[in-house]
């Protein structure tokens, strides 16, 4: 049975057999290098470490939840802590959703929590040692737990993977032939809403012919952290970042010191929007083998990011609600991403990339979509909007972009119209009024007209994706229902709209 961590020595007769005669007899030696000293302070995370194995530390998007793994209880298991006051508590095994009588452990889950990577060894349904198996949250529990199948999984160990942010990468690693020796890292994509496509290797500018451990990729879909033996370092398993440029992978840099040491240190993960990153070592003065370590700041930290957050609630009652909320870019509608809120909170959290302008729509049954617009320049800087989302049931303002002083809609408007295609069809009872809107700049009578054109133009283009005529109505209001202020300019934007509003069912 291989477990999940400290598995060099279970692998070697394995590595042995595959490795060329020459290396039988004498595996190469490892660079040394003068590693770079940072200021960065190290404390471990006492609450949560013991005296067995306690690493691959995981925070989810809030930085409120740590998942872990430890064999504290004798097999390796999946644990959670919850950050109190003044630390970490609650230190308390997920359960058996995830957790059996084998090992189970180094949880990779999406920043809004709603999908979770682990690894599961010896299980009936398993293609090898160790496969990678995939859960939902729903509800407040992990449900719908399935391996991730021959694209991902192969008949060797496959451990230890990260997800994207977006859901689309799946780090890993593997001993699976077709590497470059030991332990290698593994990649799997897929497109929005596909399947997961066969894993590549991710070639000799990452892995060697040693053991390549634990890789985490960042919030920037970018940059990875892993860990190797054979690369130019100091110790035992050293941690390095990479990053994608496009045409492939960088040459890997060291942390450097205090993170790196004569031993072990691996299994590194970042705290979205922050200088915390979590590790796991084997280093002295811990409280058991392997122990979980907080460093900051991070000395070679990833791009930066943008995160959305909020929560969404039913705007008469206040409950929370689960919706699915999707990133679109708005220049070509492509969807890049979907991310969930939480049923039981309705708390949520998304993830933007510099240099593009996105549309976030929020739905969930029995809703009218909701929809808006997020500009996140390519020079920003890590940053945290908050966003509190009201699901409306009969009335929801449009994402329509129109010409100065004129009633043709912009290209940019074609992806909040496409929803409203989408969910006219989706509700073929419905019958709706486009009410246009004005601030009260210009005259009552011009006013009326504008909104008026406005709202028609919206209607037209719903006519033209295949709605029927009986079922819309254009009304103009002019400037006669402001929602707020004219006295500013933010307020006279706002007052400009055009309303997605129920007339009957």
């Amino acid at each position: 049975m291989k477990k999940l961590a400290h598995i060099a020595t279970l692998l070697l007769p394995v590595l042995l057999l595959s490795l060329p005669a020459w290396a039988q007899d004498e595996k190469p030696v490892r660079p040394s290098i003068t590693p770079e000293r940072y200021d960065v302070s190290i404390r471990s995370i006492s609450p949560v470490n013991s005296s067995d194995n306690d690493f691959a530390p995981l925070l989810l998007g809030n930085g409120r939840v740590m998942y872990f793994t430890s064999d504290r209880d004798g097999d390796q298991n999946i644990y959670s802590a919850v950050q109190g006051a003044g630390n970490w508590e609650q230190v308390q095994e997920v359960g058996p959703a995830l957790n059996s009588s084998g090992d189970e452990g180094a949880p990779t889950i999406t920043p809004d929590g709603h999908w979770m990577v682990f690894t599961a060894c010896d299980r009936e349904d398993g293609l090898g040692d160790c496969d990678l198996y995939i859960a939902e949250y729903i509800g407040g529990s992990w449900r719908n737990v399935r391996n991730l199948g021959t694209n991902v999984n192969s008949p060797f160990w496959d451990s230890q993977a990260s997800i994207s942010p977006d859901g689309l990468m799946l780090f890993f690693i593997s001993e699976r032939p077709g590497g470059s020796g030991g332990t290698d890292i593994w990649m799997s994509s897929r497109s929005y809403g596909g399947e997961w496509k066969p894993a590549v290797n991710l070639g000799r500018t990452i892995n060697t012919i040693g053991d390549e451990f634990a890789p985490y990729i960042a919030a920037d879909n970018k940059t990875l952290y892993f860990s190797s033996d054979m690369l130019p370092g100091i110790g035992g398993q050293d941690v390095y970042r990479s990053k994608n440029t496009g045409s492939g992978w960088s040459s890997p840099q060291h942390l450097g010191t205090p993170i790196n040491s004569e031993y072990d240190d691996y299994f590194c993960s970042l705290k979205l929007n922050s200088e915390d990153l979590y590790f796991s070592s084997n280093r002295t003065g811990g409280s058991g083998d392997l122990d979980i370590y907080l460093a900051i700041p991070n000395p070679l930290p990833p791009g930066s990011i943008t995160t959305v957050v909020g929560t969404v609630t039913d705007s008469q009652s206040k409950i929370p609600i689960g919706a699915t909320l999707t990133v679109r870019d708005i220049q070509n509608n492509e969807i890049l991403s979907s991310f969930q809120s939480d049923a039981v909170n309705g708390d949520y959290i998304v993830v933007l990339q510099p240099g593009r302008t996105y549309v976030i729509t929020a739905e969930s049954p029995g809703y009218l979509f909701y929809s808006d617009r997020f500009e996140v320049p390519a020079d920003s800087k890590n940053n945290t909007i908050r966003k509190d989302i009201a699901m409306t049931r009969d009335i929801v303002r449009l994402l329509v972009y129109f010409d100065f002083d004129k009633a043709s809609l912009q290209p940019a408007s074609a992806v909040d119209l496409n929803r409203a295609v989408d969910w006219l069809k989706a509700n073929p009872t419905v019958k709706v009024e486009l009410a246009g809107h004005t601030d009260n700049v210009g005259s009552k009578d011009y006013n009326k007209k504008l909104s008026q054109d406005r709202a028609q133009s919206v209607l037209d283009y719903l006519v033209s994706k295949g709605v029927s005529p009986p079922r819309l109505r254009a009304q103009g209001y002019g400037m006669e229902q402001p929602i707020t202020t004219n006295d500013t300019d933010e307020g006279r934007a706002m007052n400009r709209r055009v309303e997605f509003r129920v007339v009957s069912r």
